[in-house]
């Protein structure tokens, strides 16, 4: 078998075991025994449990394919802009139920991994600033308090993410068509990014 499909199996045993023990509850041992492979091989790829729990855990929300694929379809127009932001995060996100439980977990345990979790959405909030700011030089957009603007825009994903995976039943009945919602918040922010308050924070 090959190392990538080796490392891609201990990677899996990882994710899985910190999903159902935590990461304290885990041992090394498990993680190698689950995947098929001895002690000193799981060592040998990661050298420490808390570097196969970045990688296994932490690193699927990274955002080194994340903003290449976004960039590739942003048009300056800003509702479509802002549909294609969230249509892309729920596709990233809604399909890792089991890391997402992991971080929800985990951040309450260990303060270095609460730190290294925000990396990933503090990368998508700068990541909208920056954009929302290069609107504005290019005149698309008035001035306006962009940091609450991405901090909303993007705690209201994840409040509906949250939803989504916690009350599934419940959601079906409440926000059935995930396309229609993602329509409604580009709309919804993408006026008031054109037609802000004039009392607004600038």
């Amino acid at each position: 078998m090959s190392k990538k499909k080796t490392r891609e199996r201990m990677l899996t045993a990882a994710l899985e075991l910190f999903s159902e023990k935590g990461y304290a509850g885990t041992s090394t041992r498990e993680i190698a025994e689950r995947a098929g492979v001895n002690h000193i091989t799981l060592f040998r790829h990661f050298g420490s449990k808390e570097n196969l729990f970045q990688e296994s855990v932490i690193s699927h929300k990274t955002y080194r394919d994340y903003f290449p694929k976004i960039e590739q379809q942003l048009t300056g127009d800003i509702e479509h802009d802002l549909s294609i932001l969230a249509k892309t995060f729920f596709e990233v996100n809604l399909p890792m139920k089991e890391v997402i439980w992991v971080h929800m977990r985990e951040i309450y345990q260990n303060e270095e991994f609460e730190k290294l979790f925000f990396e990933y959405p503090n990368k998508l909030f700068h990541h909208l600033v920056d954009y929302l700011n290069d609107l504005y030089e290019q005149g698309k957009i008035p001035k306006t308090n962009f940091k609450a603007k991405a901090n909303v825009f993007y705690s209201t994903l994840s409040s509906i993410l949250i939803f989504q995976l916690t009350l599934p039943h419940m959601n079906q009945h409440i926000n059935p068509d995930l396309d229609e919602l993602i329509s409604e918040i580009a709309h919804l922010f993408a006026m008031g990014l054109l037609y802000p308050r004039e009392h607004e924070d600038r």
